[in-house]
């Protein structure tokens, strides 16, 4: 039964990441106005807010006007309850908040290339909350080296927010496992993006193969 709950207060957290990024995108507040479809913009009613079962039961489609909901509302639903039904005490339900955490970044990168800043500092004490001084001195170094160092590359090879990532999940999982996230995470985006001659968001690609490594393991 706690399975069950933890899958459905993921799923909720699945949505309301889809809905925020969704609004990051379209440069809208976060807040207001309340919850609408995006064509015909008209509010959704309570049953059409249900995580999962208004997706199915609307069958994909806006109630109002029938525009196709995107496939990847149900997929972040389904990813975000089944990503909560990992969670088994304080250490890994905080590995989950910043995952969660990421998710939506990744989601803003695929959409803009772009992402809250913030969304670095706050995983860095969600990740590291019982690490030793030493642990927090360093994420918080290499967050600051980042972003006084980036904004004065011409051309960087790699986004800031890519390295962030790359950096803090070093730390918190070890050379080795990073290899592994990595690796995955950089031959998905060549599969995915064969055709692609421009700047891919790499951030997606490390966001799938960490949710991935996490569920698997």
């Amino acid at each position: 039964m706690s399975t069950f709950f933890l899958f459905c207060y993921g799923s909720c957290f699945g949505s309301l990441i889809c809905a925020t990024s969704g609004r990051y995108a379209r440069h809208e507040s976060p807040y207001s106005p309340r919850s609408h479809c995006d064509t015909c913009r008209t509010p959704l009613r309570p049953w059409q807010l249900i995580p999962i079962l208004s997706y199915l039961c609307q069958r994909g489609h806006c109630h109002a006007c029938g525009t196709a909901i995107p496939l990847q509302v149900l997929v972040l639903e389904v990813a975000g309850g089944w990503l909560a039904t990992t969670i088994t005490g304080p250490a890994t339900l905080l590995a989950v908040i910043w995952l969660y955490l990421w998710s939506y970044a990744a989601l803003c990168d695929a959409a803009t290339q772009t992402f809250p800043g913030i969304i670095s500092w706050l995983s860095l004490p969600v990740l590291f909350w019982s690490a030793g001084p030493f642990v927090w001195g360093l994420g918080a170094l290499w967050l600051l080296g980042i972003h006084l160092i980036w904004p004065h590359l011409s051309r960087p090879l790699i986004g800031d927010g890519d390295l962030e990532f790359i950096g803090l999940y070093a730390l918190a999982f070890g050379v080795q496992a990073t290899a592994w996230w990595l690796l995955t995470a950089c031959l998905l985006a060549l599969v995915l993006n064969r055709q692609s001659s421009g700047r891919i968001a790499l951030l997606p690609y490390l966001t799938i193969s960490a949710l991935g490594w996490w569920l698997w393991s």
